[in-house]
């Protein structure tokens, strides 16, 4: 007999997280890990784009070093302008509406980005895109982090983020077998309309991606809340194929329609864990903007052709894949402090390592190190920001860690990296830069942070 039947007891009166906790693994998790994967992986392939058309774009218009800047911040500056209030009204009426909806804006952008005459055309639609990458980014770690139980957040949103490399290791193949087989001013736009097309993926979302129930629990729509967990469990149940395991404890539900403000971010409660996260997901996206965003140009100012910089940025972003799969496993067996900060630190070695590297071989070889640990400590970073926040104000906390990183590392690394490797310094100050803004983070996490493996979202926040 399921759970939710169990006689004399009421199920609405029975925490989310407990129900959740106890689901075994069957083809459902299974599902929600794909429907959320499969949206990061578009807009990463979206994303990594704009790495792969600067060398042309630069040769092509004869764009300024301000102009690379420009274009290489346009969807950054949008992702920082539109996820904090997506946050925020993701919070308000759902992850699901928001998600959709950021989705949508993104790739409908991306598709006009084929047809902008202008680098002022072009830097504005980057712009817009990047609104609706700010709506939909945060959401699939949140919404994982509150679908599953304890004993698989880590791994779950590890092998999700291993899916988000896959769209950056896509990105560069795109460019390599694209731009040297088209025309110059035609190949660049044929990209972004490939980085468009899955704008049919929204339906398929807004079909199978249920609303988070801890949200509807915490909105008290319970009634709501008990018809997905009931579908839910039914689901498992016939995958299982026995009855689901009681829940031990009947929970208090403590609901809230409050409107919560970002200032709440900062409450004595929740301040240190705020600067904490700010400061290691920050110093984390540093290290993928200097990998994914900057690698071809970098490449291709050592000395190699644009058709190499593309396949030697594959092999360098691809190797994150693997890195990722890795810290999904070990997030689970050392825990997430451990995991980041071991990590972050290997990267950065590798980061001052790397500029004095002239050779293929060593280039290759310390930029795969690099990528494998530095972009591979994403997921246990992002899962662990979303697991240091309450339910009804963790959208909120985790756009807002979100919007903070890609100011930290977004906005600053674009603008600075063309500027750096036109002086005297070249790869080794730009590299040099990146590793010590890495250093930060692994001190952040040692001084600021408490070990969240194998606790529940509902225990963690108190």
């Amino acid at each position: 007999m399921a759970y939710s039947d169990q006689a004399g007891v009421s199920p609405t009166s029975l925490g989310v997280g407990e129900r959740l906790e106890r689901l075994p693994r069957t083809w459902w998790m299974y599902k929600m890990l794909i429907l959320c994967s499969l949206a990061w992986l578009i807009e990463a392939v979206d994303i990594g784009l704009v790495g792969v058309i600067l060398p042309t774009l630069s040769g092509l218009w004869e764009l300024s070093p301000g102009q690379v800047s420009q274009l290489a911040v346009a969807s950054t500056i949008g992702i920082i302008v539109g996820v904090i209030p997506s946050g925020i009204m993701a919070d308000r009426v759902g992850r699901k509406r928001v998600l959709i909806a950021g989705m949508s804006v993104s790739t409908v952008l991306t598709l006009a980005c084929a047809l902008a005459p202008s680098i002022g055309w072009l830097v504005a639609l980057r712009f817009l895109a990047g609104l609706g990458m700010g709506a939909m980014f945060p959401l699939p770690y949140s919404m994982m982090s509150e679908l599953v139980g304890s004993g698989w957040r880590g791994r779950a949103t590890g092998i999700m983020d291993s899916l988000l490399s896959v769209g950056y290791f896509i990105s560069p193949l795109l460019g390599a077998l694209v731009i040297p087989n088209m025309a110059p001013d035609v190949g660049w736009r044929a990209l972004f309309i490939l980085g468009g097309l899955p704008v049919v993926y929204v339906f398929i979302l807004a079909r199978y991606l249920p609303e988070s129930p801890r949200w509807l629990e915490i909105k008290g729509r319970r009634e709501e809340a008990e018809r997905t967990l009931r579908d839910i469990e039914q689901e498992v149940e016939r995958q299982y194929g026995q009855p689901l395991p009681p829940v031990g404890a009947i929970v208090p539900v403590t609901t809230s329609k409050e409107r919560v403000p970002v200032s709440t971010l900062w409450q004595p409660e929740y301040r240190k864990r705020t600067i904490m996260t700010w400061l290691v997901l920050g110093t984390t996206f540093f290290m993928f903007y200097a990998i994914q965003v900057f690698m071809p140009t970098v490449v291709v100012q050592m000395g190699f052709s644009l058709t190499s910089a593309f396949l030697i940025t594959a092999i360098i972003v691809g190797a994150s894949i693997p890195g990722k799969f890795l810290e999904s496993w070990l997030v689970e067996v050392w825990g997430r402090k451990p995991v980041i900060i071991s990590f972050t630190a290997i990267a950065v070695v590798c980061a001052f390592i790397f500029g004095f590297l002239e050779s293929l071989v060593p280039v290759i070889i310390v930029g795969v190190i690099m990528s494998f640990f530095g972009i591979g400590a994403n997921p246990a970073v992002k899962v662990y920001v979303a697991e240091n926040y309450p339910t009804r104000v963790r959208a909120t906390g985790v756009a807002t860690t979100e919007a903070a990183g890609r100011l930290i590392a977004g906005v600053i690394a674009p603008a600075y990296f063309p500027f750096l490797l036109l002086m005297d310094g070249g790869v080794v100050a730009a590299y040099s830069f990146v590793g010590a803004m890495g250093l930060v983070g692994v001190l952040a996490v040692a001084i600021l942070g408490t070990e969240t493996k194998g606790r529940l979202l509902e225990e963690i926040s108190q």
